[in-house]
């Protein structure tokens, strides 16, 4: 089973950022979100490329108000600048990593000095809301269909998929009237990384949530314990 986390106050989930800081601070201004109270901000993954401000993103991950699964960005971000892969930096160039370059050294220096902090975000997480609701993260895709088969091995071995994946989705798009899908042992399963223009759709216990902020869409903020399960 992911990690779990405990939240004393309101659980909200944001899609997928790709750097859109300012939209994200509006949004959780009119929320009143309130981390002394115990609000918690989640995100999905996804923080950086594309937009304005991806290192004030990745700042997130210092408040010990935010959580966050790796999102495949973040993902390329990683193999780009540890040198792993040596055709990973211009894969993340290309998709949206060309900002890194931009900045002066010091700022890229200070980039570098998350590695670790990249490192250690996990594939999935368990949130336990404040009505004890059940809510699974990951970025793309669970790959299983039961969350507590998400182990560390499993979460190993399907590592791509669950940073990538986007068959399952597309095909419930093409045919929504499949039977509702459902994931065992978790009450909604919350995920991104395909942008949805008409907004966030659910199809049985499973949601995604990436309404294409970046290109102009709306920054989506999920309240679990405010949906019907």
């Amino acid at each position: 089973m992911p990690p779990l986390i405990a939240i004393p106050g309101r659980t909200l989930i944001v899609g997928d950022l790709h750097g859109c800081l300012a939209q994200l601070n509006q949004a959780l201004a009119r929320l009143d979100f309130d981390p002394a109270a115990g609000d918690r901000l989640c995100s999905v993954g996804d923080l950086i490329d594309r937009g304005d401000d991806s290192p004030g993103c990745l700042a997130l991950l210092d408040q010990p108000w935010f959580h966050a699964v790796l999102g495949n960005h973040e993902a390329m971000l990683h193999s780009a600048l540890t040198g792993a892969d040596p055709l990973a930096r211009s894969h993340w160039r290309r998709n949206g990593g060309a900002w890194f370059d931009a900045l002066p050294a010091r700022e890229q220096a200070r980039i570098r000095a998350r590695l670790p902090q990249l490192a250690r975000l996990p594939l999935a997480l368990t949130l336990q809301t404040a009505l004890g609701r059940r809510i699974g993260l990951v970025h793309a895709d669970p790959v299983a269909d039961d969350w507590d088969a998400l182990t560390p091995a499993f979460l190993a071995r399907h590592r791509e998929t669950l940073l990538w994946e986007r068959g399952r989705l597309l095909r419930l798009l093409q045919d929504p009237a499949q039977p509702q899908t459902r994931i065992a042992h978790i009450d909604l399963v919350v995920m991104g990384h395909t942008p949805l223009r008409a907004g966030w759709w659910r199809h049985g216990n499973l949601c995604w949530i990436d309404t294409g902020a970046v290109y102009g869409g709306a920054l989506t903020l999920l309240e679990p314990d405010c949906l019907t399960l």
